[in-house]
């Protein structure tokens, strides 16, 4: 995966091009040309990671999956109600006739030959009275099923999260090739007033050598910075969860700052604890431990359940017979051979692993937090340093220029001002894509996604 070590790279093969024109424009300028590519915004890539991240679908998969959890586990609790019909051919032999003799079966005086057929027609119904234990498992999955819910939101932003930051490396990788570019042309612009001033014999042939080797290195950097810049679109492909090529150029949208950016640490913290999605899910499986724990604990109680039937049966469709009966049952397992002592005490330590996984959770979201405000604030202050940079070499770059025009300055002078021209532009690029995903980091580890 590509990451913004990209730019240490575009930086390492900085040392060694120079420019002969002042007129170095910042990073990001450029206008595109007329057949330019499609734009993408980053709205457009965010929805697109929506509707087709397959993390994202798997999420709510893995939620809707637990809401027919719920729908098992509450089914016991309601009326079961089975409707039964059945035809059997029976034989039987026969000891005595008619008389019911000891040889007869209950439907011996309903059957006039030892075949015999049984037509039986009816339904048959329970209702459980009491059993909390089922009752607390299902309680158990409704509060599972919340913690999945959560997870899936978690999951959500997350997902922007990766779309953002892949958004704006791509903004910074086209950015770069921006300053490649036009320090390409301008080197080959500079070559080829050097190679005037060789001809002429004011400047010795070692100054066109070395302005060949900074076109040469110009195409270099040129061309590693159109690499990255495909691999940066397709690891944001990759983050949308679109199978698409990298025929398409990002939009310069950035982040607008963040309503409480510059707000105090502990009131950040506040916010993120009570919107964060992982803490919501943390929270709900710890209360699903707790229902587990009351279910195995309810195994050692009793359960009453209620149970009923109505019949038709006879030989003969035209003779049927009514037969009902119903009555409650009880069921006390008393002895288990350590079952559910055991299911307590694994319930209670799974509790327990729930408890500690929410205390985990909260640290990690005070430590998300702070470590995002600390970057933003830092980033804050590159971005100016940078800024300032970038218009100090420009200055560099023209008082160079001007001293090499003059006969006064050495074709060394104009390419290290050159050097320190193409390096803070990077480092201008570097602290754009350091503050706007820094915002995108915060509004991540406040749980918000806007």
């Amino acid at each position: 995966m590509l990451r913004p070590a990209f730019l240490l790279l575009f930086l390492a093969l900085v040392p060694g091009l120079a420019r002969a024109q002042s007129a170095a424009p910042d990073a990001g300028t450029a206008q595109p040309p007329s057949d330019a590519p499609r734009l993408l915004h980053l709205d457009e890539a965010v929805q697109a990671a929506l509707q087709n991240q397959p993390q994202l679908i798997q999420a709510r998969a893995a939620a809707s999956a637990a809401e027919g959890r719920v729908i098992q586990a509450r089914s016991p609790l309601l009326p079961q109600l089975t409707p039964q019909a059945s035809w059997t051919r029976s034989y039987r032999a026969l000891t005595s006739v008619g008389t019911g003799g000891t040889g007869t079966t209950p439907n011996a005086a309903q059957c006039a030959t030892s075949t015999c057929n049984t037509w039986r027609f009816g339904v048959a119904g329970s209702q459980t009275i009491w059993d909390p234990s089922t009752w607390a498992t299902w309680e158990s999955t409704q509060r599972s099923f919340d913690s999945l819910n959560a997870s899936a939101t978690a999951a959500l932003n997350n997902v922007i999260l990766n779309v953002r930051t892949s958004y704006f490396l791509a903004r910074a990788t086209r950015d770069l090739v921006s300053v490649a570019d036009q320090t390409l042309q301008n080197q080959l612009t500079h070559q080829k007033q050097v190679e005037g001033f060789v001809r002429v014999g004011t400047r010795p042939e070692i100054d066109l050598a070395l302005a060949r080797l900074n076109v040469a290195n110009a195409r270099v950097l040129l061309i590693t910075a159109q690499n990255n810049d495909r691999i940066a679109k397709a690891q944001l492909n990759q983050a949308m969860g679109l199978p698409q090529g990298t025929d398409y150029q990002v939009a310069g949208d950035e982040l607008p700052p963040v309503d409480v950016e510059d707000r105090p640490l502990p009131f950040l913290f506040d916010q993120a604890l009570a919107k964060r999605p992982e803490i919501a899910s943390f929270e709900y499986a710890r209360q699903a431990s707790g229902k587990v724990l009351d279910a195995a604990r309810w195994e050692w109680s009793p359960t009453i359940d209620f149970a009923g039937s109505f019949f038709k049966a006879g030989p003969d469709l035209s003779a049927l017979a009514d037969s009902w009966a119903f009555g409650f049952t009880l069921t006390w397992q008393l002895v288990q051979g350590g079952l559910t002592v055991g299911r307590v005490r694994e319930a209670e330590q799974n509790l327990v692993s729930s408890t500690a996984g929410l205390t985990g959770q909260q640290l990690q979201v005070r430590f998300d937090v702070e470590q995002a405000e600390a970057t933003l604030l830092g980033n804050k202050e590159s971005l100016v340093a940078s800024q300032d940079a970038v218009d100090n070499a420009k200055e560099q770059l023209r008082l160079a220029e001007g001293r090499y025009q003059a006969g006064v300055g050495t074709i060394i002078e104009l390419s290290d001002a050159q050097v320190q021209l193409t390096t803070a532009q990077a480092q201008l690029v570097q602290a754009q894509y350091n503050l706007a995903t820094a915002r995108a980091r915060l509004l991540a580890a406040l749980g918000r996604q806007e």
